[in-house]
């Protein structure tokens, strides 16, 4: 009787043992589900602001580039900068277009076109490390929280081109403003994605003050092609992106 006492007692000590393993291993499975959840969410909502502040990046370092680039040409080329260009006039005094000095021109090209490529494929194999306080631009967390890597790459070649630029200055004063315009494809790779980024930059590197009428419309030669311009309304020009602070990884 006392033997049978004891297995009557020790049944529910095993029952109980089986019931505790299976809650925790219910509980692990519901944390396990839980955290995959709040990382999805992370990761959802992370991505874009992410992208989006990689995007602001490489716009600036894209203009910083093209800044570097312009002061080198302007040191390498000097006075030669006066002859780029020349405003034609028909009988009656009126602008009829600007001619663009296509030695000048072809210098331009060859030297903004090396000078941007060298300081874009830089970045090819020194990521920028992007904090996640800087990337929620938080005042007081800007320097803590993990570095988060953005790797960024030039593709292709960068697309040169000198446009000018006619605006109305007054009576019979026309602004003749010749604008080099940098067009870039650069590609960006976040942890959560990867994406193609356009970049165009302007940058104005001769102008001129003309006495005339007042034309509607003028041409100027590109690359050994006539094309046609409207005269706009005078504007200031927009202020230069600032470039974010970045760590550059060696």
């Amino acid at each position: 009787m006392l033997f049978r006492r004891r297995l009557i007692r020790r049944k529910p000590r095993s029952f109980r043992v089986r019931k505790r393993g299976s809650f925790l291993f219910f509980a692990l499975v519901m944390l396990l589900a839980v955290i995959i959840q709040i990382v999805w969410m992370i990761e959802r909502n992370l991505e874009p602001m992410l992208l989006a502040y990689a995007k602001t990046t490489v716009k600036g370092i894209a203009m910083e580039a093209v800044r570097q680039g312009v002061h080198d040409m302007q040191r390498s080329l000097g006075n030669e900068l006066d002859q780029i260009m020349a405003v034609d006039k028909d009988a009656n005094g009126r602008i009829t277009g600007v001619k663009i000095n296509q030695n000048i021109q072809a210098q331009i090209y060859n030297q903004m076109t090396e000078s941007v490529m060298k300081e874009l494929n830089h970045l090819k194999d020194h990521p920028v490390e992007i904090s996640v306080g800087q990337m929620l631009q938080s005042n007081i967390f800007a320097g803590y929280g993990p570095d988060i890597p953005v790797e960024m790459w030039l593709k292709g070649a960068p697309k040169v081109s000198l446009i000018p630029k006619l605006e109305s200055h007054g009576i019979n004063m026309v602004m003749v403003t010749l604008n080099l315009h940098i067009h870039n494809e650069m590609g960006v790779m976040v942890p959560f994605s990867k994406e193609s980024i356009l970049v165009d930059v302007q940058y104005p590197i001769a102008q001129s003050l003309v006495v005339g009428e007042v034309p509607e419309y003028y041409f100027y030669n590109d690359q050994g092609q006539m094309k046609k311009g409207e005269v706009g309304s005078p504007a200031p020009p927009p202020p230069a992106p600032a470039l974010p602070a970045t760590k550059h990884k060696d």
